[in-house]
């Protein structure tokens, strides 16, 4: 696929500053594609503006599973659609293992792909991207698992005007659900929380960024914080 679909801006002052997260935080994390220049680029990205981060990649499920049992990195971000194990595949063995189970996974997702997205969310996944997304985004998607993991950095104050659009755009549930996103809980945790359907939390969640522009859990929960929500 050609790499600029999976792009849209280059990373902000914010990001280049650090002010996104933990810049000083050392971690490993395995990126997997079976589009190996996707995966060069998004290397580079990586390096450039956290270059505390360990990045290694993996071009398949199978691949990615032997590479987490023998080193056994902080984050694992995977796209669903691969020949061979898939992401969904690499998903469930991963979560069946009790060496890495707990290992937080970000999933990478083409925006026709709500099918699988929906099964990965309510398997375990944490969180996900969907393309084309920017290296800002997927920096804000792997430090709120950090966050989560590790209490990595500290969230953003509190918006009144952000506040003030939630109240205004979002229902009561839709709120809650935000809340519970921006306590770091997954679909399923939520779904429990709420006594609701996985589905259910996922079809909230999709309200809930087309309503507040935003394309991936890490900028819910930091949503969430700023509006004063947790």
């Amino acid at each position: 696929m050609p790499n600029q679909a999976f792009f849209k801006l280059p990373c902000s002052e914010k990001c280049l500053s650090g002010e996104a997260g933990a810049a000083l935080t050392r971690r490993r994390l395995l990126l997997v594609d079976d589009d190996r220049s996707l995966l060069n680029n998004l290397v580079s990205l990586l390096k450039l503006e956290r270059p505390e981060w360990e990045v290694a990649t993996a071009n398949s499920g199978a691949e990615a599973l032997s590479y987490l049992r023998a080193e056994r990195p902080d984050l694992l971000v995977s796209d669903i659609q691969m020949p061979g194990m898939d992401g969904l595949g690499l998903l469930s063995e991963v979560r069946s293992d009790p060496d890495l189970g707990t290992l937080p996974l970000i999933f990478m997702t083409a925006k026709d792909d709500r099918a699988s997205l929906r099964e990965g969310m309510s398997s375990g996944a944490d969180d996900y991207l969907t393309k084309p997304f920017s290296i800002e985004e997927l920096i804000q998607a792997i430090e709120a698992r950090f966050r989560r993991v590790h209490g990595d950095s500290a969230p953003s104050p509190l918006d009144q005007e952000l506040k003030d659009q939630v109240e205004k755009v979002l229902s009561r549930r839709e709120r809650e659900v935000l809340a519970l996103i921006g306590r770091g809980l997954v679909t399923k945790d939520i779904a429990s929380s709420l006594v609701v359907s996985p589905r259910t939390v996922s079809s909230h969640r999709e309200h809930i960024m087309r309503k507040l522009d935003t394309h991936n859990a890490a900028a819910l929960a930091a949503l969430a914080v700023q509006a004063g929500l947790l």
